[in-house]
């Protein structure tokens, strides 16, 4: 953590992760640890102040707490056309049986039951009612009903489910760890989410690739998807929606 990134006040940051789940015993390996350990680089690389950081870990990732962070913390906390607000996300997320709806799983969600989870676009748009300046969002998770390990979340559903891409509101950026059909997975060495280890270690500089000391999101993915896809043999293709020429990380 050299290199520090550029203070920035008018921004906010919601960190969510959950590795234990109440209702099922598909373990997120690692999601929690990515969660926390994101936490030093929304305030060391993002520039996002230690006080305008929310962390929901495990059992404080429960639906009613995610939903009142949103809905209340960032609708309060957010300047309209002035915030900056950072999204990261990591655990289980599920599809609808036809893909066209995606969702993320609280800790107190329950994969049998989408409703008990919470719908990837009714979360952007209630963000989005906030009126920031940007959205950015990393989402260490996948919706094909596989786990970080070998498991299925319903074991009466081993056929993995495509999730269909969805349009994003326009100032949103997108960052997912997996295409629709594939799984999110560990990187055993490094006791991380594959996705959430290059997406830290690109922001520590190593995705700075022109040394301009500035990092776009075109070159984070580029950094990250080529690690990912390399470690993972092709089986996990990282994605981004969303504004590629946006800077993300800003060093001093």
């Amino acid at each position: 953590l050299e290199k520090k990134g550029v203070h920035n006040p008018n921004s906010i940051a919601l960190i969510i992760g959950v590795a234990d789940y109440e209702k099922t015993n598909a373990y997120a390996i690692y999601a929690d640890k990515d969660a926390q350990q994101f936490y030093d680089y929304a305030t060391m690389k993002l520039g996002v102040p230690a006080s305008n950081v929310k962390e929901l870990i495990n059992h404080k990732a429960v639906r009613v707490e995610i939903g009142l962070a949103v809905k209340d913390w960032i609708n309060r906390t957010t300047k309209r056309d002035k915030t900056d607000i950072y999204i990261f996300f990591a655990g289980h997320g599920l599809a609808s049986d036809d893909g066209k709806d995606m969702f993320l799983l609280p800790y107190d969600g329950s994969p049998r039951l989408l409703t008990s989870a919470i719908k990837r676009k009714e979360l952007f748009d209630n963000i989005k009612l906030a009126n920031p300046r940007s959205v950015t969002v990393f989402l260490d998770t996948c919706y094909s009903g596989a786990t970080r390990g070998t498991d299925m979340l319903i074991s009466s559903r081993p056929i993995t489910i495509r999730a269909i891409q969805q349009s994003i509101p326009d100032n949103f950026t997108v960052f997912s760890a997996a295409a629709g059909d594939q799984t999110s997975k560990p990187l055993e060495e490094a006791k991380h989410g594959l996705f959430s280890y290059f997406l830290m270690k690109g922001m520590e500089g190593d995705a700075d690739a022109n040394n301009d000391n500035k990092i776009t999101a075109r070159e984070l993915h580029a950094y990250v998807e080529q690690n990912v896809v390399q470690q993972s043999s092709g089986s996990q293709t990282p994605e981004l929606q969303g504004d590629k020429d946006r800077v993300l990380v800003q060093f001093n």
